[in-house]
């Protein structure tokens, strides 16, 4: 009977071993259908199975049959309270924590009140519990109750112990066979997954498998490859021989791997770069030698590195057609790399300026060791500046544009200098500013011309008169007048002299009011004869401003000549509106204080996208050969160098106000931005 009993349970395992189930359902399947052979004694009429808790506090019931007599409902009620708790009093529990087959031949033995009223309520009189466990692995227990007392004889006990055996087995090899699954499983996935080329080949050269990647790239399927020969695939026709021998070595075991790149033809026909590298490896599964070829596809890398080479060499070829020195300076102060035009400046050798200290090439050093390199420390704040300054070791006066630098491809940082030379830009911008002053003084001489011409002619009138009758009693107020037209004409022919002579003073304190009145006298003569009015608001309590006064004369005569050519432009003849307003007011800029002078014109105006063109050199609104077009672009720069502000408001067809501000020497309070 017990032969026939354990035949059936290994053919139900052998059965349930060929499913291909590896859930926790196929356990359960495999411990109920060899439950039910165990329960074919009819001496058994409760058999359950259960697993320990996560936690180790408890039995979780899988299984549980019962014989006809029994109710099932009350049998489950039974086997929630044998395992509530995990104590020696609890058969199952007691097995699972000696790891040893546990028989109760008599339920009176158990000390266990609530397992002797469970007896009482359902008829129990013995009970066994078995752990299935294999290999120290735990896979649960069985437990198997019955009606009799003394029903587990020796002969019961070791058909137990034999079917116990076998279905620990069983479950073990279950166990084995879903862990290889899902390692199998997981491995695939990765292999599918993994954003490169994963290529296994048969040690005769025939495609074993093909991942996702290898499918994307190439255009062909795993399934349209296997079995078809590696380099057909993978190889375009001029790369075939080379790399089927160099895999070939492999293969003999005259190199255990190998890398190299080579060039793959898609199933489109479309070329792609791939890098690869061959391994010898065993498949196991499949008892087979081969090849495994892990590819990397870089055909957009080398296009990037392609443009990357086309780019550094344009940067190259920019870098050494600058005409101003440029230096590429590391954030230690090291000077990478230079142009030629900065050993040209330096007049060094390209070894003797790069790998240097960017202060010792550019400054030949510190003056004072004492005190840090100001470049340096300009460096130092990573920010882009312009700045002007003298660059010993290039031997003149540059404009230093300091921009930083970051690589992209690492971490590395470094700031590119670019040196403007300002000697010959400054000799060319005085040229420029005697040019427009000698413009201005063409201008006013034509004017001052008609001015001198009226106080000559009373001159002459007044000593004819003096010479005709030398006794005449109005005689002497005749020669007062006559000193009086020739001072004016003194001042008038000093001041312009003044004016067109060369002058090379450094700022100094001035009222604006005699810049401005000096500038009105040589002008007054022509605004009188265009009928132009002058409505001027300044306050008597101004303070002097640090400028050059010539150069400021020149940028308000300027002005005044733009002014009076709107006016007329706008007004031919007499008009109320033909008129010129000159204001001035303290303001701030950057909390330090400034006098501003605006001069507003009623005359024609300036369109809007023209604003920001006035100040660049050669234009001008005015038709050729009325103006050069480098007034108010050398205004703009002299205000500049006098540390001032110049800037333009106008309305198309009703005024236009030049706004000029200048620096008081003394602070003398706080006043608000207007």
């Amino acid at each position: 009977m017990n032969s026939s009993r354990r035949n059936k349970i290994l053919l139900a395992i052998n059965e349930l071993a060929a499913l291909d189930s590896g859930e926790l359902a196929g356990q359960n399947k495999l411990l109920e259908k060899c439950c039910n052979i165990i329960m074919q004694n009819q001496e058994y009429c409760l058999l359950w199975a259960g697993k320990r808790d996560e936690d180790g506090t408890g039995i979780t019931p899988l299984v549980a049959l019962t014989s006809s007599n029994i109710p099932k409902r009350d049998c489950m009620d039974l086997v929630e309270q044998v395992v509530t708790e995990m104590d020696e009093e609890n058969p199952a529990a007691k097995a699972l924590l000696s790891r040893k087959f546990v028989i109760c031949q008599s339920i009176e033995e158990l000390e266990s009140e609530a397992l002797r009223e469970i007896s009482r309520k359902t008829g129990f009189k013995s009970c066994s519990a078995w752990p299935l466990r294999y290999k120290n692995m735990e896979f649960g227990v069985i437990n198997i109750h019955s009606e009799k007392p003394n029903c587990f004889t020796g002969e019961e006990i070791s058909f137990l112990q034999t079917v116990i055996a076998d279905i620990s087995l069983a479950l073990y090899s279950q166990d084995m066979t879903n862990r290889m699954q899902v390692e199998r499983d997981f491995n695939r996935e990765i292999v599918d997954t993994m954003q490169a080329l994963l290529i296994s080949i048969s040690p005769c050269g025939m495609i074993l498998s093909f991942n996702q990647k290898a499918e994307e790239v190439t255009g062909h399927k795993e399934k349209d490859v296997i079995g078809r020969y590696w380099v057909d695939v993978l190889m375009d026709s001029d790369h075939r021989k080379a790399n089927q021998l160099l895999l070939s070595n492999v293969l003999k075991g005259e190199e255990l791997q190998t890398n190299f790149e080579s060039c793959l033809q898609t199933k489109n026909k479309q070329n792609r770069f791939i890098n690869w590298h061959a391994s010898f490896r065993q498949n196991l599964e499949k008892g087979k030698v081969g090849l495994v070829l892990f590819g990397i596809d870089i055909t957009e890398q080398r296009q990037v590195d392609d443009e990357l080479k086309h780019a550094i060499a344009q940067w190259e070829n920019i870098f050494s057609a600058i005409q101003d020195p440029a230096l590429l300076v590391s954030t230690d102060f090291i000077i990478l790399d230079a142009n030629f035009a900065t050993f040209a400046a330096a007049n060094k050798s390209r070894s003797e300026v790069v790998g240097h200290k960017v202060c010792d090439i550019l400054h030949l050093g510190r003056v004072d060791k004492s005190l840090p390199c100001p470049l340096e420390t300009l460096l130092e704040t990573r920010q882009s500046r312009v700045l002007e300054t003298e660059l010993r070791g290039l031997h003149g006066n540059y404009l230093l544009t300091v921009s930083p630098l970051h690589i992209e491809s690492s971490s590395q940082e470094a700031t590119l200098l670019l040196a403007r030379d300002l000697t010959e830009e400054e000799q060319m911008k005085a040229e420029a500013m005697r040019a427009a002053q000698l413009a201005s003084v063409g201008e006013l001489a034509a004017g001052v011309a008609h001015e001198i011409n009226n106080p000559i002619n009373g001159i002459i009138n007044y000593a004819q008169i003096i010479l005709d009758e030398p006794e005449d009693p109005e005689s002497p107020d005749l020669l007062s007048r006559i000193i009086k037209e020739g001072k004016r004409i003194a001042s008038i022919v000093s001041n312009l002299l003044d004016f067109s002579r060369r002058h090379e003073e450094s700022p100094e304190e001035v009222s604006i009011q005699t810049i401005l009145n000096n500038s009105l006298e040589l002008v007054s003569h022509r605004f009188k004869k265009d009928m132009i009015m002058l409505d001027m608001e300044l306050p008597d309590d101004l303070p002097p401003v640090h400028c050059n006064s010539q150069q400021i004369q020149q940028v308000l005569l300027n002005i005044l000549s733009n002014a009076r050519y709107a006016l007329n432009d706008r007004f031919p003849r007499q008009d109320p509106q033909k008129k010129l307003t000159i204001t001035g007011s303290l303001v701030q800029h950057d909390e330090k204080d400034f006098v501003r002078l605006i001069l507003t014109d009623n005359g024609t105006g300036i369109e809007q996208d023209l604003i920001d063109r006035v100040f660049d050199p050669f234009y001008t609104s005015k038709p050729n050969g009325e103006g050069t077009g480098l007034g108010l672009s050398i205004s703009h720069g002299i205000i500049q160098d006098n540390k001032g502000y110049l800037r333009i408001k106008s309305e198309l067809g009703s005024s236009t106000s030049l706004i000029v501000d200048l620096p008081i020497q003394q602070n003398k309070g706080v006043l608000n931005d207007q």
